[in-house]
């Protein structure tokens, strides 16, 4: 009789679940590999391995957005690849609204805004296999916005404060722009005006240096929507744990 051959098990680990984040400086302040959203993302899905890749540029436009997709590129002396070279699975889509929403409120420039993030997700559509969640950013401080930034010294309270409130159009715009492209919406603008109703201010959430960025607390929050909202919609697994509730 033949001795039984063992045949040694291995266990493969699931690949990680691959989410890149495009947007402006919104996103990017979030830093390399957003670590609030991959901290978050383990404490909720701790069985789901994540990578997050931060594609966020400072001071551009979804029209820039648009391109980065299959453009490679140069930022801060890094080359960054097209985003859909990635292969990602997860595309955390950010509004571009407090950049854009320098155009002014014209038809035409809400109708360019709309039609960029069109033409984002059709080229996602087309080119990955990617789920895209729209993220719209936290709401800008009306009584401080851009007030500590020196390039607005001497600017007049109520410019700054016009200025925000074409920003908060923008921001608007992409909510409705969710749902006319049927996409699931990261509400980071509505979060952060129900926590003012709660007792916490828009500064809460606000970076003091500049007035308009998210600070730490800011950046918290939007991980904790974006996260919510991967779960709300079953975009990334469940732990077993949460089947047996």
């Amino acid at each position: 009789m033949k001795d039984s051959i063992k045949k040694e098990r291995t266990v493969s680990m699931p690949s990680p679940i691959r989410i890149v984040a495009i947007g402006d400086s919104m996103t990017e302040t979030s830093g390399e590999h957003c670590p609030a959203l991959t901290a978050e993302l383990a404490r909720v899905f701790p069985d789901t391995p994540c990578e997050v890749i931060n594609q966020g540029v400072g001071s551009t436009r979804v029209g820039h957005g648009l391109w980065r997709l299959t453009h490679p590129y140069l930022y801060q002396d890094k080359e960054m690849p097209a985003l859909i070279t990635l292969n990602p699975d997860i595309v955390l889509l950010e509004s571009f609204a407090y950049n854009n929403g320098s155009d002014g409120t014209h038809d035409e420039c809400l109708q360019h805004f709309r039609d960029m993030h069109e033409k984002i997700v059709k080229t996602l559509h087309e080119h990955t296999h990617a789920l895209i969640v729209f993220v719209v950013a936290i709401a800008p401080d009306l009584g401080h916005f851009l007030n500590p930034v020196p390039n607005f010294v001497h600017t007049p309270t109520p410019i700054l404060r016009r200025m925000a409130e074409d920003r908060i159009l923008y921001l608007e715009e992409g909510i409705q722009l969710a749902q006319d492209l049927n996409l699931p919406l990261a509400n980071v603008y509505q979060a952060s005006l129900d926590a003012e109703k709660n007792g916490f201010p828009r500064s809460t959430f606000i970076n003091p240096e500049d007035g308009i960025h998210p600070g730490p607390e800011g950046h918290q929050l939007a991980a904790r929507i974006i996260t919510a909202t991967l779960k709300q919609f079953q975009m990334i697994p469940l732990p077993l744990n949460e089947f047996k509730k």
